[in-house]
């Protein structure tokens, strides 16, 4: 059986023109099918992909093409049609990818701003220190989860949760924490003490889910995450005391 050939190039036009040059035909006559289209890459600074097409040549052109195999021709790939596909993306190019991202952001907002990388098993930090801080956090850290979003957004789509990305300033993601921590346990004691729910306002995912861990091991409260999208808010409900009611 024919062995199938890919060919690589900057877009999948110049993929085209180089299977034609290799296969010894028209540009026309390449039946081809588009592995992938390619990518510019982020902000044209990392990521970037050529595109792939596969060809089936006729047996009467495969002699052009083991011949440029033979004289090194490394854009020309064999591949019998069962075989799995290379894996293209590893985590190094993740840590690129999010670290240009964000140091376009962060250039264009306090160019003066350094970032240093921490990394353990299961989480890539982005550490912004110096420079404009304040704006970059905004009020609530608003402006920092913006940034958290795009970054994460952009290494997302190269390996997918293989990894979870974090990007804080100046260490306000640990104080946020321990103010979030202090409120829900200050609403819990409330709570308990009056027998009535209340509720710890709107919060992110990730806020959400540092409350639930905070009141957790409570034995007088449990937290309950209600409404949907943008509206979803965290409440704090006293539990239930034997023989009484709610």
């Amino acid at each position: 059986m024919t062995a199938d050939l890919e060919f690589t190039g900057r877009n999948v036009q110049k993929a085209v023109q180089l299977a034609a040059k290799t296969l010894g035909i028209h540009d026309k006559d390449v039946k081809f099918k588009i592995i992938s289209h390619g990518s510019t890459g982020i902000f044209g600074l990392a990521g970037i992909k050529k595109a792939r097409i596969k060809v089936r040549p006729d047996p009467k052109t495969q002699i052009h093409a083991d011949e440029a195999l033979l004289v090194g021709d490394h854009d020309v790939t064999p591949r019998e049609s069962g075989d799995p596909p290379e894996a293209t993306i590893d985590l190094d190019e993740g840590q690129q990818v999010g670290e240009a991202v964000l140091r376009r952001i962060v250039d264009a907002i306090s160019p003066e701003s350094t970032i240093t990388i921490g990394k353990n098993a299961h989480t890539l930090k982005f550490h912004i220190e110096g420079g404009q801080s304040g704006v970059l956090i905004g009020k609530r850290g608003q402006t920092l989860e913006a940034i958290q979003l795009l970054v994460d957004k952009a290494v997302r789509r190269l390996d997918g949760n293989k990894v979870r990305y974090q990007v804080d300033v100046e260490g306000y993601l640990a104080k946020k924490k321990m103010g979030l921590v202090r409120t829900a346990e200050r609403l819990a004691q409330k709570a308990a003490a009056k027998g009535n729910p209340t509720s710890i306002g709107y919060l992110n995912a990730q806020d959400r889910r540092i409350v639930h861990i905070a009141l957790k091991k409570d034995p007088k409260v449990r937290t309950q995450s209600v409404g949907e999208g943008p509206i979803r808010k965290l409440m704090i409900y006293p539990r239930r005391k034997p023989g009484n009611r709610l």
